[in-house]
């Protein structure tokens, strides 16, 4: 099977659109609702979605890497590893909140290639190819061009752990939104970073995920013109927990806050 960014980015749109049309179909239905935590929530819709989703990567990949976060994915010697979240925003899912995702992306040697965002509910698609682009549905998407934060719009969100770093993360909250014009919580860090990448919000941060909650959204959103780093300035990598993603325009007096 070729492995052009295009015929990869194919493949994510492939399982991430069939896997949207298998949670807009369990969303009327009654939920099977497990915990992975208190409030971390599973459902037959995860489990569902990413079955489709493994599926459809295996078959014309059946040598690469995969991470998912509902099961134990697959690690091969391939240079090409799919980072897959088949539903970010559960707990919206299971309330009926209509904020919820399919997020897939695929790095080869650690570097993004392709990346695919579904917007369930909405029945919007975002994608990106490294140096190709960012686009919703099939149009070019850009972030915005604000440039101070007291004329922006922000979005966070919350880990399930409530310890240390969800406590500060109010202080953070409390300062942002004292200096801006607001700040948003959806529940799915994947939208949050696509809604940046659209010019929606003008930035996002956020403690606490992992590597299948940023990695499409980030590809996205720097190739719609983002800026994405660490809370603390440094380089961002998918498999640290924390983010700082902004119009590029703001970063820096974001980055003072978190100081």
């Amino acid at each position: 099977m070729i492995t052009g960014r295009e015929d990869l980015l194919n493949v994510a749109l492939e399982a991430a659109k069939k896997a949207a049309s298998f949670i807009s179909a369990e969303s009327h239905k009654v939920r099977q609702v497990d915990f992975k935590g208190k409030t971390n929530l599973v459902t037959q819709a995860d489990r569902g979605s990413e079955e489709i989703i493994l599926a459809i990567i295996r078959s014309n990949y059946p040598d690469h890497n995969i991470i998912t976060e509902e099961s134990a994915g697959q690690t091969t010697d391939s240079p090409f590893t799919w980072i897959v979240d088949p539903l970010d925003g559960t707990t919206n899912f299971v309330h009926s909140y209509p904020f919820y995702a399919v997020s897939i992306a695929v790095h080869k040697d650690g570097v993004p290639q392709a990346g695919v965002i579904v917007d369930v509910y909405h029945r919007q698609t975002y994608t990106a190819t490294v140096r190709g682009g960012a686009r919703r549905n099939g149009e070019p998407i850009h972030v915005t061009d604000k440039r101070k934060l007291h004329d922006s719009l922000l979005a966070t969100g919350f880990q399930y752990k409530h310890d240390d770093v969800w406590e500060r993360n109010f202080d953070y909250y409390k300062t942002f939104t004292d200096i801006t014009q607001g700040v948003r919580r959806s529940g799915a860090a994947a939208l949050d970073l696509v809604h940046v990448a659209c010019g929606w919000l003008d930035g996002f941060w956020e403690f606490g995920l992992n590597s299948w909650d940023a990695a499409a959204g980030v590809l996205i959103m720097e190739e719609a013109g983002g800026k994405v780093s660490k809370t603390d300035g440094s380089q961002f990598s998918i498999h640290t927990p924390d983010i700082l993603a902004t119009n590029g325009k703001i970063h820096g007096e974001m980055l003072t806050i978190f100081e």
